[in-house]
């Protein structure tokens, strides 16, 4: 469970990593262009959704959330082809480049940049992006909107939905940032655009 455990962390870690680089680069009034901004977090959305990344992140789940739940047993059953269904809406949602917390802002996409970003940029804007995902505005807006016709909306039971979605995502996105390991970022910010950071 140690292995599968350190694995999806490291998977959502990725993925956080690159949302959070993407968010960065899109707050800060940095030089990185439009295209750095929007390639980080298109990469963030597409790592965070794969099945491989999926299937971490419902093994850090069920390792840290499942034993604190109401009813561990039926978290274990229940967990895993939830959060894949959840996975496909929250991280495309939170991670899209046309989004004002991402890259839609006037510092970012509003004026063409002269230069790419920095490594320190890539990692400052995971960092950054991964503090706004954990922001009780943020958390409380994931659930809302998952709690919503665009997701529990389309369940068997919404309104079960919705209170699972009331107590998962409070307890599972710190749980998966938890997972993630500084050397990771710098992994995400190369996959997002080569060579930014040439020492990973």
């Amino acid at each position: 469970m140690g292995t599968v455990l350190h694995n999806l962390s490291s998977v959502i870690m990725k993925l956080i990593i690159a949302l959070s680089c993407l968010l960065a680069v899109a707050s800060a009034t940095s030089e990185a262009t439009c295209e750095d901004c929007q390639a980080v977090v298109m990469t963030l959305s597409a790592y965070l959704s794969a099945e491989e990344s999926v299937g971490r992140q419902v093994e850090v789940l069920l390792a840290e959330v499942c034993p604190q739940a109401e009813s561990p047993e039926d978290c274990v059953e229940q967990l895993p082809a939830f959060w894949g269904r959840i996975a496909m809406v929250l991280w495309p949602g939170y991670f899209n480049p046309d989004a004002e917390w991402m890259c839609a802002t006037e510092d970012v996409c509003g004026a063409p940049g002269t230069r790419g970003m920095t490594c320190d940029e890539c990692l400052g804007g995971i960092q950054g992006a991964i503090e706004q995902l954990l922001s009780e505005e943020f958390v409380s807006g994931i659930v809302e909107a998952l709690s919503g016709e665009g997701f529990c909306g389309m369940e068997e039971d919404p309104e079960l939905c919705a209170r699972v979605i009331a107590d998962l995502i409070p307890a599972a996105l710190p749980a998966l940032a938890a997972g993630l390991e500084e050397n990771q970022t710098g992994e995400i910010c190369n996959m997002a655009v080569p060579d930014t950071c040439p020492a990973h």
